[in-house]
């Protein structure tokens, strides 16, 4: 949340928060504003709004879950039962860990930071291969002899519930560990940073590790400052850096090895070549050390020196192993079938045991096979956790390496023979037909997920299978997320043409997950449209699109430019045309320039631009129902506009016609939202003219249609209505209705409550504001204990905040401490009505 100066949003694009210090509230007495003006996170099961953005209202019900858990990971395996290609999995932990003495120093200062209560966000990223889940590994063993509470936080689409949650949290510090983190769906990792368990009072620590820091982390990254947590991030350097470093390691690998794989003969090892760039992440130097000492097992064998073949030895040898257990009757299973289970793991793994029945049919296994192949897949590869099944191939660069070799159309056919069923299996799983509703979705998303991976370092999969797909199914796209979006718009083989079928599916309005991408994907497109387009109503339009996806991007300065650009098209527009539309498409970009100009502090500017399209849209409004929305919409901009230059006697004739013409077409549920929005802040607006009892009115007008609207969709409006409660609340105080104003702050309070349970980071600072005006009215009612104790949790808040950042919350803790030495002192009458108000103004916590 940012505080600074807010003005309450008209229905479309209202502007970006900013933060502008030192400014008296001129609507009202100072105070904080409870606002749902920008982008929210979601617990799992609660609700997140987005704001009035063209009806970008956002809402993520029941997103998907997510799991913590103790460390421990469960019981290891034994190292003498693990397969060849198991020795490699960062999480059996075969090799010494060696190395990263800079790193592993890093990360203990930035546990021991000496903050009470700080909150820090680490995001530690490499290519895959590099060492990030071992290194996280040996820092967790750290901060557990430090004391640490640790829980590692686990998201699959489809994963079984857990048997047991996760240990209570203990007063001390708490380390949360996501791997994966760039891989998680859409929701679930802001979801997590809303989570409960970590908010117990001491210090938190969350480390992320991904392979790259995407689209995905920005605007995570933003919601986490935004929140009041310290984020950095670093890219962990290769472990091997140098071919001197690359032997040493090689050779800690190899006398492991040989003392686990039998009949090894470590003399006859042959060191590769590893100046090869393909042996600088840890994971190639040990993949090659790992195959040397199986070659040295078996007299005049040559060890493969390309990467390729390496692999390609490793899926030999888990065709021996099939065929060991099925002569052992082990397994009954022909190795085609296993074969095939082995790629369906790979894309969609692991699950639960109902759902690996049904992705096991839709990749092509015969239905009377599947049961006795689900077994022999488990005991071929079992399941890390016990509770679910389709274990994939680990570490991850092993399994797409299979999953690569096995899609035809790759270089090394002649050595490494592709599967032909293999591309219909990932096409099948992309498409996952006739799976169950939520099982579909899971599966979507997690071979989205693996085949976008995969495509970068292997062409052939995605010219073969993932771009086809997506040609074929441009909605698939969106599946699994922004971040993972981003990769496959990355691709090189990725086309206009593409891009252009994938555009129209992408979310319409605000949201935090696509932003960033989809502004991308957009600049792209209109780069290309521009230089194509002849006509200027058509620039116009493009540069309207394209700025209003920049300025949900949070580029504020480009978005302003491209409006820019748009009013000068646009003019150009009507100076060749002046039928209505053409002056309505002029207006449209002047009424959206002025939000981009305020979103930048010029505000004579964004006056001047609305006042324009004010103009425009009078003449036009007439009979028409849409013109009319749009000059409604446009007043309420130009009111808001006014307020900033303290012009506010024209800001309420401005608002009032505003309000007039959304109530004259509020039977549509955008004209609804748009009057209980624009009563809002006419309401507003009286309250400073010193309108006491018609401010009440008009919020009590705008009370009634956000309770309406909230009890038809509680999901999306119910934050709104709770900030209507206390801007009422605000308005009986004025009135002296003291027990009127209590009541309906209480009704707010109680609704905030509920919110912050399920989202602390995006609500408790307008449960704070709240809880402060509430004290204030029970004050002056002499309901004096209940005071004291709203006031002083509004002050542990507010504390706890401010500790954050100390910049922005001290005067506002200020004002709190204030509030309560005068309580306590119990002063005069006059005094008592000194008690700051937190109010539904300028000043604001907004999401």
């Amino acid at each position: 949340m940012i505080l600074g100066r807010w003005w309450r949003p008209g229905l479309h694009d209202p502007p970006p928060h900013q933060t502008i210090t030192g400014r008296t509230d001129p609507f009202l007495p100072n105070g904080y504003v409870v606002s749902r003006t920008g982008p929210a996170t979601a617990a799992p099961g609660s609700i997140a709004v987005s704001g009035y953005l063209d009806g970008d209202v956002n809402v993520f019900v029941n997103p998907p879950a997510y799991r913590l858990t103790g460390a421990g990971g469960g019981v290891p395996r034994a190292v003498e039962s693990l397969r060849p290609s198991e020795l490699l999995d960062a999480r059996h932990r075969v090799v010494p860990f060696v190395g990263r003495e800079d790193e592993q120093g890093s990360l203990r200062r930035w546990l021991d930071r000496p903050y009470t209560g700080r909150r820090s966000v680490r995001l530690m990223h490499a290519p895959g291969g590099e060492g990030k889940t071992r290194l996280a590994d040996r820092f967790v063993s750290t901060a557990q002899a430090a004391g640490w509470t640790v829980l590692r936080a686990h998201c699959e689409p489809l994963a079984p519930e857990p048997q047991a949650g996760p240990p209570d949290r203990p007063g001390g510090g708490l380390l949360v560990v996501v791997d994966y983190a760039d891989r998680w769906p859409t929701g679930a990792l802001p979801s997590l940073f809303t989570d409960p368990l970590l908010y117990g009072g001491g210090p938190l620590r969350v480390l992320l590790l991904a392979r790259s820091p995407g689209y995905w982390w920005q605007a995570l990254r933003s919601r986490l400052t935004g929140g009041g947590m310290t984020v950095d991030e670093f890219l962990l350097p290769p472990l091997a850096a140098d071919p001197g470093a690359r032997r040493r390691h090689f050779q800690v690998a190899v006398d492991r090895f040989a003392g686990l794989l039998p009949d090894a003969r470590p003399a006859d090892v042959v060191v590769p070549r590893l100046a090869d760039p393909a042996y600088g992440t840890a994971l190639g130097v040990q993949l090659a050390a790992l195959v040397a000492v199986d070659v040295s097992r078996r007299a005049g064998s040559t060890a493969p020196s390309g990467l390729v073949d390496l692999y390609g030895h490793l899926i030999g040898r888990e065709t021996d192993h099939w065929q060991q257990l099925r002569q052992a009757g082990v397994t009954t299973s022909p190795a085609q079938q296993l074969d095939l289970a082995v790629v369906a793991a790979i894309l969609a793994g692991p699950v639960p045991d109902d759902a690996a029945g049904e992705i096991l049919r839709c990749a092509g296994a015969e239905p009377t096979t599947i049961r006795a192949l689900l077994t022999d897949h488990t005991a071929c590869y079992p399941s890390h956790d016990q509770e679910s099944v389709l274990e994939p191939l680990r570490p991850d660069r092993w399994g797409e390496a299979y999953l690569a070799l096995a899609v035809a159309g790759h270089d090394w056919s002649s050595r490494h023979p592709p599967r032909s069923w293999a591309a219909g299996v990932a096409r099948a799983l992309l498409r996952a037909a006739d799976l169950a509703p939520a099982t579909a979705a899971g599966v979507r998303a997690r071979a989205l997920t693996v085949l976008s991976e995969v495509a970068t370092e292997w062409r052939h999969v995605s010219t073969r299978v993932l771009l086809p797909a997506l040609r074929a199914d441009p909605e698939l796209a969106t599946a699994a997320g922004g971040a993972v979006l981003a990769t496959i718009v990355g691709l090189p083989d990725m086309d206009l043409e593409l891009l252009a079928a994938i555009e129209p599916h992408l979310p319409p309005g605000r949201h935090s997950d696509f932003d960033l991408v989809a502004c991308d994907i957009t600049g792209r497109l209109v780069e290309y449209r521009l230089s194509r387009c002849g006509d200027d109503a058509e620039r116009a339009r493009l540069h309207l699109g394209y700025g209003r996806r920049l300025a949900r991007a949070g580029d504020r300065q480009a978005a302003r430019e491209a409006l820019d650009r748009a009013v000068t098209a646009a003019e150009a527009a009507l100076a060749t045309d002046p039928r209505p539309p053409t002056a309505a498409l002029l207006a449209r970009a002047l009424h959206l320039r002025g939000h981009r100009l305020a979103a930048v502090n010029r505000s004579s500017e964004a006056l001047a631009s609305v006042e324009r399209a004010v103009d425009i849209l009078v003449p036009l409004a007439g009979d028409d129902q849409a013109y009319r929305f749009r000059l409604a919409e446009a007043l309420d901009n130009l009111g808001t506009r006014l307020a900033e230059v303290d012009r506010h006697r024209e800001a309420e004739r401005a608002a009032r016609r505003s309000v007039e013409l959304f109530a004259a077409g509020a039977s549509s549920p955008a004209g609804e939202v748009g009057l209980a929005v624009a009563l809002t802040n006419l309401s507003a607006i009286k309250a400073h003219l010193g309108r006491a009892d018609s401010a009440l009115r008009t919020a009590r007008r705008a009370e009634r249609l956000w309770r309406r609207l909230s009890d038809e969709q509680p999901s999306v409006y119910l934050p709104e209505l709770a900030l209507t409660l206390n801007t009422l609340g605000l308005r009986y105080a004025e009135s002296r209705q003291l027990k009127e104003a209590a009541a309906a702050t209480a009704e707010s309070e109680a609704i905030y409550r509920e919110l912050v349970g399920c989202n602390p980071l995006v609500f408790e600072l307008d449960l704070a504001a709240v809880l402060a005006n509430l004290s204030g009215h029970l004050w002056l009612l002499g309901r004096r204990t209940e005071a004291f104790q709203h006031h002083a949790e509004a002050e542990r808040i507010f504390a706890r905040w401010g500790d954050v950042d100390p910049e922005v919350f001290s005067s506002h803790l200020r004002n709190v401490r204030q509030n309560l030495a005068l309580m306590l002192a119990e002063q005069t009458t006059k005094e008592k009505k000194n008690l700051k108000r937190w109010e539904p103004g300028p000043g604001s916590f907004g999401s």
